[in-house]
């Protein structure tokens, strides 16, 4: 099977791991992205908000007769998904879950209103319009303050008061303010095949995290994590178009009274998605299925408990 990969910056694991079953075309908007020399075939593309993103996009699936693209850049999400059936007419497909999740998903304030709406245990949250609106909103300190919008680490805050957190969101917009859990963080990662099955649940316990991404983890057999995970997302496949299709990741926090609060839900592979891998899910083998429309049998909580520790790596070439 021949895979397209977007964005691919520095997700030389990934890569790895989906080579061994699979031809892996690479993309991405820049030139010095290390993952190119990994893959199977790199092509340099127009940044997604460009108009011709798209185009490039079809024909390089035309060229290399893609069977499935994968993306793993947020900010394109709902753009490729403006053109899921062009994609279908030239043979590939688009594993990206369906619009209403993604909707859901790229907002946290979104996010955040489903969680509530379903009865999801989740921090307490507000809006910093809702602050600015109404000062006396009681808030329990300390605080993340976050993009809606945001990835990773980028664009976050900490407020451990009120003046602090009034100084911090007085230009501020489009930010969530959220109660800060302590506890032990997880991320669940997650595959559903083409039609919301979920097939595979490991959570990940992050042991450490470097600029938002895992830098140390243990894959944990936690049935009340599994089970958590699987009802949230059998409460997003909630109709006909409303499908979490591909790898998602969950985040959540155990917190020091022994609830599970779930934090984001991201329709993407997470950073720390090759302990998974190695855990003994092969994704490269079940995305084959996919296309060859065999039926996939779930294996939820069939894996190995492994730590992983993250270390630098790089690539030398002459200029």
């Amino acid at each position: 099977m021949r895979l397209l990969l977007t964005a691919i910056g520095k997700r030389v694991q990934l890569i790895k791991h989906l080579r061994e079953s699979n031809y892996v075309v690479g993309v991405d908007a820049g030139n010095l992205s290390p993952a190119r020399y990994f893959v199977d075939s790199f092509f340099n593309v127009p940044l997604c908000s460009d108009k011709d993103y798209i185009n490039a996009l079809l024909g390089i699936c035309v060229k290399e007769k893609i069977d499935m693209l994968i993306s793993l850049y947020e900010k394109e999400f709902l753009i490729l998904d403006e053109y899921r059936d062009e994609f279908k007419k030239i043979g590939t497909i688009l594993l990206l879950s369906d619009r209403y999740i993604l909707e859901i998903c790229n907002d946290k304030w979104n996010t955040h209103n489903f969680f509530i709406k379903n009865d999801i245990n989740t921090p307490k949250t507000c809006s910093v319009e809702e602050v600015k609106a109404n000062f006396n909103l009681y808030i329990r300190y300390p605080v993340i303050i976050k993009p809606r919008d945001g990835m990773g680490s980028r664009g976050m805050f900490y407020a451990d008061n009120r003046d602090e957190l009034f100084y911090i969101i007085q230009d501020l917009e489009n930010y969530i303010i959220q109660e800060k859990i302590e506890g032990t963080e997880f991320t669940l990662d997650i595959l559903c095949d083409l039609g919301g099955q979920v097939i595979s649940i490991v959570p990940r316990q992050r042991l450490e995290v470097r600029a938002g991404e895992i830098s140390k983890g243990r894959s944990v057999k936690d049935p009340r994590l599994i089970n958590a995970a699987l009802d949230l997302i059998n409460k997003m496949n909630s109709g006909d178009n409303a499908k979490a299709i591909g790898p998602m990741n969950i985040q959540c926090i155990v917190d020091n009274t022994d609830e599970i609060k779930f934090i984001e839900i991201n329709p993407r592979f997470g950073g720390g998605v090759p302990l998974t891998f190695e855990s003994g899910v092969d994704y490269g083998k079940i995305f084959d299925h996919m296309v060859s429309g065999k039926k996939i049998q779930p294996i939820i909580g069939e894996f190995e408990e492994l730590i992983m520790l993250r270390f630098d790596d790089a690539v030398y070439f002459k200029p």
